[in-house]
């Protein structure tokens, strides 16, 4: 029961982070196709993901990479000194490991309906 509700904690904390930077993203002055680019090379990666790693193993690299994405806001803060804050940079780099992590689980899932292995196996 408790990790389900860590789970649902995680996807709904995810959401919240991947709709905000999803707003940064479409508001920012990126030319329309530079962000179709952009979003079409986070889905492939993503995609890539998911054909190379059982949905166990995306499972755990989202989880990671979410509980450390205020380490990575704070590196942009203090590497890039863009003058962006620390809130700006969680929601950017969230929606990007959202949107790659979405198309992993994705690609994955319909991969297993299929009856196709991940390249690599699940290490215990």
């Amino acid at each position: 029961m408790r990790e389900v509700v860590v789970r649902t904690a995680l996807l709904v904390g995810a959401g919240v982070v991947w709709f905000a930077g999803l707003r940064l993203f479409l508001q920012s002055g990126l030319s329309r196709t530079k962000k179709v680019e952009w979003t079409a090379l986070l889905i492939l990666v993503g995609i890539g993901i998911g054909i190379v790693l059982p949905l166990r193993d995306v499972w755990i690299k989202f989880v990671l990479l979410i509980v450390i994405l205020p380490v990575l806001g704070l590196a942009d803060v203090l590497l890039l000194r863009s003058g962006r804050g620390l809130s700006f940079w969680i929601c950017a780099c969230g929606f990007e490991v959202v949107t790659v992590f979405g198309a992993a689980a994705a690609a994955r899932f319909l991969l297993d309906l299929a009856g196709a292995a991940a390249l690599v196996p699940t290490v215990n």
